[in-house]
């Protein structure tokens, strides 16, 4: 999620402004957990997570394609990003609900082992393990993309359309708190398939654009799969995108990872001093100065780390 300052003709322009947004409906979504507007939230904005996954993959994939990097090394330079900011955050989530259960008697639910292996210490943190784990999974089919990407492709293609249609069966063999492998698990080919597809269009890759819109369009008239065509076209729309994003845009694109990792702490310190103070968490103005406040607060405290090199890995 963090945002890139090559100047590489292929540089994505549009994905400054997809993490952003994709920041702004995760904080959406989470705020509004204690009331019926989250419903609403899901529908139309759960593209947010699938294209951070995407984007993900797309990037990894563009680079491998470009560069000869073995396995282990490309592995182990995922776990040297990911695993510091992660355990960082996670060890202070648990810190946090360590406290509130000595002070409200609650149990505490987050488990050590779910803690460091699935991101149990906050809701949220799932995202990073998650996409670690699919590093691991798919980095040989990346590899393999150098030397055959039809054979690549065709393999993407088959792969995603198993787990997009086992999605369900998957999740339902999984425990509750793994909802998110069946859900999120076809977003991460998705990204490699976008990737090796504009690595061959190139400079034509808006071409790409024209069909994925005519599926959306098929897709919301029938109502099917709506977090599916939603995902699918912003991503896409995100990468035909030429003109830079505005300097004030690429700022808070920097720090969307932070921002993603830490808003979940702000939202729920703010939730429980409102219930403290008698204010009713299913208003929705309630909600919304939380949503506000929390997201200000968030990107004030990565801005804040982000500007020494000794915190800065924790928030970009």
């Amino acid at each position: 999620m963090n945002a890139s300052g090559t100047t590489d003709p292929m540089r994505f322009h549009g994905f400054d402004a997809l993490r952003v947004a994709g920041m702004l409906a995760v904080i959406y979504i989470h705020a509004c957990d204690t009331n019926d507007h989250v419903e609403w939230g899901m529908r139309y904005l759960g593209f947010a997570v699938p294209c951070f996954f995407m984007m993900s993959a797309f990037l990894a994939q563009q680079t491998i394609l470009r560069k000869n990097i073995a396995f282990f090394d490309w592995i182990n330079r995922k776990f040297q990003r990911l695993a510091p900011s992660y355990f960082a955050w996670s060890t202070i989530y648990l810190a946090v609900r360590f406290a509130k259960s000595l002070a409200t008697g609650e149990e505490l639910e987050s488990g050590i082992f779910g803690s460091i292996f699935w991101g149990d210490a906050s809701h949220q943190l799932y995202f990073v393990p998650f996409l670690f784990y699919n590093f691991v999974l798919w980095t040989g089919l990346m590899r393999l993309a150098r030397r055959r990407p039809v054979t690549t492709t065709g393999l993407l293609a088959v792969s995603i359309v198993i787990l997009v249609w086992q999605a369900s069966a998957i999740q339902a063999g999984l425990p509750a708190n793994r909802w998110f492998i069946g859900t999120y698990m076809a977003w991460f080919p998705i990204g490699m398939l976008f990737a090796i597809v504009i690595e061959q269009l190139r400079e034509k890759r808006e071409w790409f654009f024209w069909p994925i819109l005519a599926l959306l369009v098929v897709m919301l008239l029938s109502d099917f799969l709506n977090v599916h065509a939603i995902s699918t076209v912003v991503f896409a729309l995100a990468i035909v995108v030429r003109r830079p994003a505005p300097r004030w845009l690429k700022r808070l694109s920097i720090y969307s990872f932070g921002v993603y990792l830490s808003h979940v702490l702000f939202i729920e310190g703010m939730q429980f001093v409102a219930s403290r103070l008698g204010l009713n968490l299913q208003s929705f103005s309630v909600t919304l100065g939380i949503m506000v406040i929390a997201g200000l607060i968030s990107y004030a405290v990565c801005m804040l780390l982000g500007q020494s090199k000794w915190s800065r890995w924790s928030v970009t």
